[in-house]
């Protein structure tokens, strides 16, 4: 029961990319898609729940685990950017998550909560100061600096942030529970934020597959352009192997997915609206597609809200720590060795 407890989040994440895999095989493997249902009827023909348990822990929980680490790398990755005449220009939704604790840390460090000494040892002269770049241009789309000055500069929050973490995370899960809580959160939103992402992208391609415009094959283009700078900006950089390029991986494969849609389900010619191809799978709903946008929205958004609540939770609680081991009274002790077992009188020895 604990593991299930630990893997909980994990699990919550990856049963919400179901959907969104099996709209993809219903879009791009029709044929496969009555393998899937006799798969489901045969387990609810056993009428063994346990099994049932253990192929949804299965198909979840790995599901799950790629889902995290992917949603956290595009709401996180500061390689969507250009450099021009000058000035940085950036897409601030793919670095929300910095953002956001630049933010939060500018705001805690002027009201005096986090400790000066470790801001002097991870920071340079130049970034400590009241010119300090990553508190000036928090949350700016175009920044008068090189990407390497501003990476920098909000890297020391970043730094800051973690090692306040590990502090906390030293302490255990009893001191922290209401930590654990926002970190759950935090991460469940973010899942569920990237798989509406995916979800909704599938319904943009599959919207736009039965127009009859040309400017249908143009829709891919909106992830591919971004998909393609940030993929050249960070093989430019050179990034280090722990940092694998999962952001552009998701752009370019949503990209290219979308044109093979289009092309696969492109209208019959001579039938207004009617797609065509061999594995025409059905119409979509303009309403589905603005429903998932809906939902889309709303999850990013509450990821975002979640987001303050634990930078700043985490501040705060290292700052009380912080204060409890700077004012807890210091025990005198004596310089002698203490003695190893309770003092007996010993008698003079006769003369």
């Amino acid at each position: 029961m604990g593991t299930f407890n630990i893997a909980f989040d994990t699990i919550i994440v990856g049963a919400l990319a179901l959907p969104w895999v099996l709209l993809l095989i219903h879009l791009f493997f029709p044929r496969n898609e009555s393998r899937i249902s006799s798969l489901l009827d045969w387990v609810n023909k056993q009428n063994q729940p346990a099994v049932a348990g253990v192929l949804l822990f299965a198909m979840a929980y790995p599901l799950g685990s790629v889902v995290s680490r992917i949603a956290q790398d595009c709401f996180d990755d500061d390689d969507l950017y250009v450099e021009a005449f000058g000035q940085l220009f950036r897409v601030g939704v793919t670095t929300t998550g910095t953002s956001i604790l630049t933010r939060v840390y500018c705001q805690e460090k002027r009201q005096g909560l986090i400790s000066q000494t470790l801001i002097d040892s991870l920071t340079q002269p130049d970034q400590s100061g009241p010119n300090d770049p990553a508190c000036r241009y928090r949350e700016s789309w175009i920044i008068p600096h090189t990407h390497e000055h501003i990476s920098r500069a909000e890297g020391v929050a970043v730094d800051i942030f973690h090692v306040q973490e590990g502090a906390l995370l030293l302490q255990g899960t009893d001191k922290n529970e209401r930590i654990r809580q926002y970190h759950d959160e935090r991460m469940v939103l973010r899942g569920a934020t990237f798989d509406g992402v995916v979800a909704f992208s599938l319904c943009l391609f599959w919207w736009s597959a039965e127009r009859r415009s040309r400017l249908r094959y143009a829709v891919p283009f909106v992830y591919l352009v971004p998909g393609g700078i940030a993929l050249h900006n960070h093989f430019r950089i050179g990034r280090a192997a722990s940092n694998p390029p999962l952001l552009e991986f998701t752009l370019v494969v949503l990209a290219l997915a979308g044109w093979y849609l289009i092309w696969q389900r492109r209208p019959r010619t001579g039938v207004p609206g009617e797609p065509g191809g061999q594995n025409a799978t059905g119409h979509i709903r303009t309403s589905y597609l603005v429903l998932s946008l809906l939902l889309t929205v709303t999850a990013f958004l509450g990821w975002q809200a979640t987001e303050v609540l634990y930078d700043q939770q985490v501040i705060y609680s290292s700052y009380k720590a912080l204060n409890e081991v700077q004012t807890r009274p210091v025990t005198p002790q004596s310089d002698k060795a203490p003695s190893e077992g309770p003092s007996t009188p010993v008698a003079p020895s006769p003369k």
